[in-house]
């Protein structure tokens, strides 16, 4: 079952938003806008960085970066404690059929 362009929906300010022009969170599973390009104007309504623990892209609306999920900042003493304020949550990964 595919989901249309139609059905989404930002779960940050419940505009419309593309599969293109948006990302799931990686904490609340929430669709978000996250402009990934850089050559054209978008909203953005949270953010993606790369984890540099476990070599790959995290992403976060802006309500759970606003919880602790924020990206870091290269300082690992400074980092720890706001990385861990997340809840642990498993990993779910979606058969691509």
């Amino acid at each position: 079952m595919s989901m249309n362009d139609a059905d989404l929906a930002c779960a940050i300010c419940g505009e419309p938003a593309t599969a293109a022009q948006s990302a799931e969170c990686n904490w609340c599973d929430r669709r978000y806008h996250l402009n990934q390009r850089n050559d054209i104007e978008a909203r953005d309504c949270g953010q993606v960085w790369i984890d540099e623990e476990y070599l790959a892209l995290q992403f976060a609306c802006n309500d759970c970066v606003a919880r602790g999920g924020s990206p870091p900042t290269g300082d690992a003493h400074h980092d720890a404690p706001r990385l861990q304020a997340l809840p642990a949550r498993r990993r779910r990964y979606r058969r691509i059929q």
